[in-house]
């Protein structure tokens, strides 16, 4: 079964620790609205290869960033709804490596915990900028990921606060096999991104197992490890039909008006049959027709609540295969949105 306690823990960082046992983790204490949390960050791997994969993005942008700012410290549950956080909100913050265009595995690189040598290893790219948090108040941690506790009257073990509080599997969380598969799920990877109030911008930090498959189901998120890429179907990571660019904002009314641009990058005629475009909210418009080698095709977006819907204020854009692969995503902010009429080029 998925997470039970997905969540996101927001505040400052007070405090570090390293364990280094048959599961090493870079322990941090978050301080928020006046309680004591810790962040326990995976550094290696109990399944080889045990070494990670990392990909750091400053400066990071996307869409969700000013709702982040607008949240309360502390621990908000991001499945259930609690601490303060309306509903309605919620779908707009989770993290969907594989289908909400956080990060691509091909951009990730292999991150020992830790070797000789400067700035080679998973210590070396973490550690300096939690010492910085802990030295300047204006940055502020979000911490993606598995929520425990409160532990009615135990003391944590490595910050001796009281009651026992945290979050951990802060990496992607879908694509595991093994005793691991029982925790898979979509819309649940963890993260750590660090917001630097004083010059205004974000980093993020995207962990994961060299193990995880990153062909996963839509919804359970588990490993689809029976694909086959036949002709006619493609390799996720390398699509031969792109979204490269969309109608977000049309004149006037936009129901039924937004539409999509599709490229066949292929060198035969691509039968769509069976594909769905589809929103970040999961709601999906089948598609049909063939688009010959080298050539586009424009759809566009039915009219109704049920079919997608292309934000304004920013969101994600994903082409899905028959057999619920993400074949391509894109995600754009409210000012490529913002003149109305134009089209927008990814």
């Amino acid at each position: 079964m998925p997470l039970k306690n997905y969540s996101l823990l927001k505040g400052k960082a007070s405090n570090i620790a390293i364990d280094d046992d048959d599961s090493p983790h870079m322990e941090i204490r978050i301080e928020a609205a006046g309680v004591s949390y810790r962040a326990a960050i995976n550094v290696r791997s109990n399944v080889a290869p045990n070494d990670l994969l990392y990909r750091k993005q400053d400066p990071f942008s996307h869409p969700f960033l000013n709702e982040l700012l607008a949240l309360p410290e502390g621990l908000i549950d991001l499945k259930n709804g609690r601490n303060n956080v309306p509903n309605s909100r919620l779908s707009e913050l989770v993290l969907d490596y594989v289908r909400g265009n956080f990060v691509q595995r091909e951009a990730m690189e292999i991150a020992p915990f830790q070797r000789t040598g400067p700035d080679n290893d998973l210590r070396d790219y973490l550690e300096p900028i939690i010492r910085q948090g802990m030295a300047d108040n204006s940055l502020t941690f979000y911490i993606f990921g598995e929520a425990w506790g409160p532990e009615d009257g135990e003391v944590d073990k490595y910050f001796g606060f009281v009651p026992g509080n945290g979050i951990h599997d802060v990496h992607l969380n879908q694509g595991s096999s093994g005793r691991f598969k029982a925790t898979n799920g979509a819309n649940q990877d963890g993260a750590l991104l660090i917001h630097f109030g004083t010059t205004n911008h974000w980093a993020a930090i995207f962990l994961a197992f060299q193990s995880q498959d990153w062909n996963t189901d839509a919804h359970t998120g588990h490993p689809l490890d029976d694909i086959v890429v036949e002709p006619g179907k493609i390799d996720p990571l390398k699509p031969g039909v792109a979204i490269i660019a969309a109608l977000i904002n049309p004149s006037g009314n936009e129901d039924g008006r937004e539409s999509v641009t599709l490229l066949n990058r292929t060198d035969a005629a691509f039968d769509l049959r069976g594909w769905r475009l589809m929103d970040r909210d999961d709601r999906a418009q089948s598609l049909e027709g063939k688009v010959r080698a080298g050539e586009t095709i424009r759809i566009t977006l039915s009219a109704g609540p049920d079919n997608p819907h292309l934000r304004n204020k920013g969101g994600v854009i994903r082409l899905v295969t028959p057999d619920g692969i993400v074949a391509h995503a894109i995600s754009y902010k409210k000012h490529e949105a913002a003149r109305e009429g134009w089209t927008t080029i990814f």
